[in-house]
């Protein structure tokens, strides 16, 4: 049949006319529909152009089975559905290799259903997609699949439909399709069907002039939402009055929880659904994600968890996640109104300005609290009076017991060495922390260290525990900085704070890599001399006392001085120091007889022994003698 019908092509040169079977043809390069191709999916979308083209594919197969059908040569049904594919390939479309073709017939020679598959090579649609786009992720060939459609739908009687399992505009080696009666489809194919209907372009405008209306008025109606709820932002309206409003007009349940998920304030939800829909919430995330992955949503998305679906989007504060704004479906629907989009993105940034605003508050009245705490520090008041009366303007009442912390931090990190933002963040940190501990706190800089005033209203509550926690918390949280606490003992009278500063102070110069915390109590006498108002003559009456050794061997690191500090350290037990120096029981001996000496005093006599201790200790606290 293929030999024959190509014996019917027939050229006239004088009238500029090419004939196949008696029917005038067009000789037309393949790019040309490949341009054509490519200009329809840049004017009217990809959507369109499918349907376009695969209905165009329909009437090219519709109209060859017609023919065929006329051919009195041809008289089974099987023979001439094998024409299509012949009819592909004489006119250039593709090669067809036919894998499969089932038919069941009903009475008096009807098809009753059909199913074909097969494979199509050097598919001219699939080359001029990749030509004009490159490859592609779904299959392209919609004019083939289109024209076996028409010809099978023709030929049978009923609507047979093929789809295009793979493709090579997606890279493959041949396409790959099938074809089957749609009743056999169960469905599948619905989403084919659409494409098949010619929707004409009033059709089209109307459908098109609908949605622009609705848009117009969702976006009127999220307009006036919007310059409502700014307006009441400006006005002073607190975040639980703007979303009552809202939640009020959309009729719609509103929750604004924090990044982890705990609700900060809601509408349309009484406190126990609040509860069941968090439930909710908490099983459908132990759902989707599993170990300790840390969940965050930076779009807005929808989800629908067991009892209840939600629209929700991210609410950022100075480019920083603060929590999510969502709108709460409880009646099983999981769809939301263009309009809810529009209105959510909007209340996420009233909300975002709202925080800012708070937290810009907040820090402002911080940062002036701490200016007060250095004042108080430096004495710059000049009677209780006025430090009381100054606290009340803050709602600090400063006639209870309290502590001076003074917080040291190093810096390991560079995103740490930016001061003030770190300094801001650890601000935020330290209340949240001493808020949860119903503690109150001022906090305030001085001389580069961050100085904390606390009153703990619970008895129980021991002040060296708290500050424990607190440093734990600070070390996991930022791990580019190194932290050390001094804290004094407990003060009555607020006009004592420089003196119980110092004492902060001094604790916070005994704390080293192995002990991060220690309290001024802690230090016993050694805190009571370190803490001597006149520091110099404490150093100076310290070299004094141990001025013979040290002058005897012309520097501080003298060997005799170590072995001093190490003796007294152990108690004056000869066999630990001599284990600890390295020393023979001949060696020490000697050394201790020349420290005497060197002294003129009884070093195992009690009294000398802890005086020279405290001195030792004294000069090694200050960095005056180094004995590593």
């Amino acid at each position: 049949m293929t030999k024959n019908l190509l014996n019917e092509l027939h050229l006239k040169q004088e009238d500029g006319a090419i004939f196949l079977d008696n029917e005038r043809i067009l000789l037309t390069p393949s790019t040309v529909f490949g341009t054509l191709r490519k200009e329809l999916i840049e004017n009217i979308g990809m959507a369109r152009v499918k349907g376009f083209l695969l209905r165009y594919g329909w009437n090219l197969g519709k109209y060859d089975a017609e023919k065929v059908l006329n051919d009195e040569n041809i008289a089974s049904i099987k023979d001439i559905l094998k024409q299509g594919p012949i009819q592909h390939m004489i006119k250039g479309y593709t090669k067809v290799n036919t894998l499969k073709t089932d038919i069941e017939w009903a009475a008096n020679d009807v098809v009753q259903s059909v199913y074909v598959e097969g494979e199509w090579f050097h598919s001219y649609e699939a080359e001029e997609h990749i030509n004009q786009f490159g490859i592609t992720d779904l299959p392209i060939c919609y004019t083939l699949i289109g024209y076996a459609s028409g010809y099978y739908s023709t030929i049978c009687g009923h609507r047979v439909i093929f789809k295009e399992l793979s493709c090579k505009g997606m890279g493959r080696s041949e396409c790959k399709y099938i074809g089957k009666s749609i009743h056999n489809w169960n469905g599948e194919a619905d989403e084919e069907l659409k494409y098949y209907e010619n929707s004409t372009i009033v059709k089209e405008l109307e459908r098109t002039y609908e949605t622009l209306l609705l848009e117009r008025n969702n976006l009127s109606k999220a307009t006036e939402i919007s310059k409502r709820i700014t307006q009441a932002l400006i006005n002073g309206s607190d975040l639980q009055s703007i979303i009552n409003d809202v939640s009020n007009t959309l009729k719609i349940a509103i929750l604004i929880e924090d990044v982890h998920f705990r609700d900060y304030v809601y509408a349309g939800l009484s406190k126990e659904t609040l509860e069941t829909i968090q439930q909710d919430f908490t099983d459908w995330m132990d759902q989707k994600h599993t170990g300790n992955t840390v969940i965050a949503y930076s779009n807005m998305r929808k989800i629908k968890a067991a009892q209840h679906s939600r629209l929700m989007t991210p609410i950022l504060v100075q480019k920083k996640m603060f929590g999510y704004c969502s709108f709460i479906n409880l009646n099983g629907k999981e769809s939301f109104p263009d309009l809810y989009y529009m209105v959510l993105d909007r209340l996420s940034f009233i909300a975002s300005l709202h925080l800012l605003n708070e937290k810009t508050s907040f820090e402002a009245m911080e940062r002036m609290k701490g200016y007060f705490l250095e004042q108080i520090i430096i004495g710059h008041f000049a009677s209780k009076k006025e430090i009381l009366q100054r606290g009340r303007f803050i709602n600090v009442d400063l006639e209870f017991p309290y502590y001076i912390v003074i917080l040291k931090h190093q810096y390991l990190d560079d995103y740490l060495k930016k001061e003030l933002v770190f300094y801001e963040e650890l601000l935020d940190t330290t209340v949240q922390y001493f808020n949860k501990k119903n503690t109150e706190v001022i906090i305030g800089q001085h001389a580069a260290n961050t100085v904390l005033f606390v009153q703990i209203k619970k008895s129980e509550a021991k002040i060296e525990q708290l500050c424990y926690e607190f440093i734990t918390q600070l070390t996991a949280k930022y791990r580019g900085a190194i932290f050390q606490i001094g804290i004094s003992t407990m003060a009555e009278d607020i006009v004592s704070a420089p003196e119980y500063y110092q004492e902060a102070l001094s604790a916070l110069e005994m704390t080293n890599s192995n002990q991060r915390i220690i309290s001024f109590s802690e230090l016993g006498l050694v805190g009571m001399l370190m803490h001597s108002k006149d520091e110099i003559a404490v150093i100076q009456k310290a070299k004094y006392l141990l001025n013979p050794l040290i002058d005897s061997s012309g520097n501080k690191e003298t060997e005799l001085v170590k072995t001093l500090y190490v003796f007294l350290q152990n108690g004056g037990n000869l066999e630990r120091t001599m284990d600890e120096l390295a020393l023979s029981k001949t060696g020490l001996r000697y050394r201790l007889q020349k420290i005497e000496s060197c002294l003129g005093v009884d070093i195992r006599d009690p009294e000398v022994s802890f005086q020279l201790r405290l001195t030792l200790q004294v000069l090694v606290i200050k960095g005056e003698i180094n004995l590593n």
